[in-house]
């Protein structure tokens, strides 16, 4: 009797069908039974880590993992689940772990062989597929391969890093304000300390940033404005004798045009994604991994959690396009080429290919067809030719002053025709003859003001972290949310509160450690090791372990002081005022 674990009822119907599995009620739960073949869903993790014995101070180290609904009361619907999947594994001669293929997948059907089981991870396999379309699952599940203990170890490593340091630092938060007689629930984490640092130095940089006056000379010709070379001019002085230099005539000394490849935006990954998707459909980093988790969980994309932007030829490219050229115009055209191939970015992932469609289609939300359609198009639009564009270039002179022109417009669509989203930006500049004299009919000196850095907003929040190898691909958009829920951040542009600027500033003070990203780095730099079998999992959570340490030590001696400077910057609204303590 084999037995295969899927991720979710949903991911374990789609397993079912492509292997002619029958559904079967066990109680609350659908199993699907085949020949010789029982196909069991869980509900995403249902051991959760929790300490050994309830306490409310901290440091605490002692955990250990517990079925969740021993832990939470909104997780008992995963009860059943786990009475299931005991039972059934007890009939199990073969196991198969078809879970996603990354740490947080691998760990769930990790822990549930491992604490429901008499499996060794030697003895189990594991289906590998980057989509729950009936013919990946069949292949996956006909080449099935040695289970990822490196993916099981540092998903496991992930998670009690995070609940040491998460648990063990908001607790040290609000104990400090429990010192001033507030009750108040704040966190802070591994991630969360150095993404609060970012944005508070961004915001200190505006709130230092002082406006520097510079000045750019710029003539007309024709119908063509035209910019000094060595625009930007920082002096008024100089830049007014500049524009008392220019004569009343230029020579046209450069005139030309050329003909500009443009290739295709590379397939998404999850990060880029997550940018598009904010940039034209305003939908937030965390909203987007939602209903791309949907549209996955439907078939209808891979998987999204991926940092790769490469398109292997075992995708399928043709088969694809086949599909999607039933409703897609742009996609039929492809089907005219001799071959298929794809415009590719520098990212990779081991796990999975970038994100794109299946080429099946069905009934969707709204926001799920307009996320559906922003892949599609990215995907179609990789397979097309390069958008070709006129660069026009135009140089005058005038008493030895240079000055500049540039235009520039589409010649042939290309890429621009299926990826509509993207706006190209066409501009006129007149015809010239090198050698002409041309009349100068305008001459302006424009003043000018420095404008102080840009806030992030979420998308560029997460694409600085990714750049900064803080947190993963599945976490980031989460981190943001926490942080903006806590009362860190506020507004579209991220803004740091007071009580957020507050907060930094008393860490940085007494516990500059949680806000060091070289530190959180670090950690994920292990990990990644731990993951590729090239370090101990213990050794990291060891070392993770000594480092928190020294920085609860800090926090119990500052904690007063720490709660005191809280208090002062404190939001009106969402506390409770204790008891006044006794003096």
């Amino acid at each position: 009797m084999k037995v295969i674990i899927a991720e979710k009822p949903k991911a374990a119907s789609k397993i079912a069908y492509a292997l002619k599995a029958k559904p079967k009620r066990k109680g609350k739960v659908t199993i699907f039974e085949g020949e010789k073949l029982i196909i069991v869903p869980s509900v995403g993790h249902i051991f959760t880590l929790a300490e050994k014995n309830q306490s409310f101070d901290y440091p605490v180290f002692d955990i250990e993992w517990k079925p969740v609904f021993e832990v939470n009361k909104t997780s008992y619907f995963a009860k059943p689940y786990f009475a299931v999947i005991k039972n059934i594994l007890k009939e199990a001669e073969e196991l198969i772990v078809a879970t996603d293929f990354d740490t947080e997948g691998t760990l769930i059907g990790y822990n549930i062989f491992r604490f429901l089981s008499e499996f060794s991870e030697n003895e189990v396999k594991r289906m590998k597929f980057s989509t729950l379309t009936s013919k990946e699952l069949q292949q996956a599940y006909e080449n099935l391969i040695d289970f990822d203990k490196g993916n099981a170890y540092a998903g496991e490593l992930r998670h009690k890093l995070d609940w040491i340091y998460g648990i063990n630092l908001s607790r040290a938060l609000m104990k400090s304000l429990a010192t001033q007689n507030i009750r108040r629930v704040m966190s802070i984490g591994r991630v969360q300390g150095p993404t609060l640092a970012l944005v508070a130095k961004k915001e200190k940089e505006i709130e230092e940033f002082v406006p520097k006056p510079y000045f750019e000379l710029w003539i007309k010709i024709k119908n063509t404005n035209f910019e000094y070379e060595k625009n930007p001019i920082e002096e008024e002085e100089e830049a007014l004798k500049l524009k008392d230099k220019v004569g009343k005539e230029a020579k046209v000394i450069e005139y030309s045009k050329e003909i500009k490849k443009v290739p295709p935006f590379p397939p998404f990954d999850l990060t880029s994604l997550q940018v598009e998707a904010a940039k034209y459909l305003r939908f937030s980093p965390s909203k987007t991994l939602k209903i791309a988790q949907s549209l996955y969980e439907s078939g209808y994309i891979s998987y999204p959690r991926t940092s790769s932007q490469k398109l292997p030829p075992s995708i399928g490219y043709k088969r694809i396009i086949e599909k999607l050229a039933k409703y897609y115009k742009e996609a039929e055209k492809l089907l005219e080429k001799p071959y298929l191939k794809p415009i590719e970015g520098k990212k990779d992932d081991p796990a999975h290919p970038a994100i794109y469609p299946t080429g099946n289609m069905g009934k969707m939300e709204e926001e799920e067809k307009k996320l559906f359609e922003l892949i599609v198009r990215r995907f179609i639009s990789v397979f097309y030719d390069f958008m070709e564009k006129e660069e026009i270039r135009a140089k005058v002179e005038s008493n030895d002053l240079l000055f500049k022109a540039k235009g520039q417009k589409i010649k042939s669509k290309g890429w621009l025709e299926v990826y509509n989203y993207y706006k190209f930006e066409e501009k006129e500049i007149d015809e010239f003859k090198e050698g002409e004299l041309e009349k100068i009919s305008k001459v302006e000196l424009k003043k000018k003001k420095t404008k102080p850095p840009k806030r992030y907003t979420s998308s560029s929040l997460i694409t600085e972290l990714e750049r900064k190898s803080l947190g993963t691909k599945a976490t980031r958009s989460h981190i943001i949310d926490t942080l903006f829920r806590r009362q860190y951040f506020e507004g579209g542009s991220i803004k740091l509160t007071e009580f957020g600027g507050a907060v930094y500033r008393t860490l940085k003070k007494y516990v500059p450690k949680i806000l060091d990203e070289k530190l959180t780095r670090e950690i994920e730099e292990d990990m990644e090791k731990v993951s590729n079998l090239k370090l101990n999992a213990n050794v990291v959570f060891e070392k993770g372990k000594k480092t928190l340490e020294e920085i609860l030590k800090e926090f119990k001696e500052n904690e007063e002081k720490i709660g005191e400077e809280l208090l002062k910057n404190l939001p009106k609204k969402r506390f409770y005022y204790g008891k006044k303590k006794k003096k």
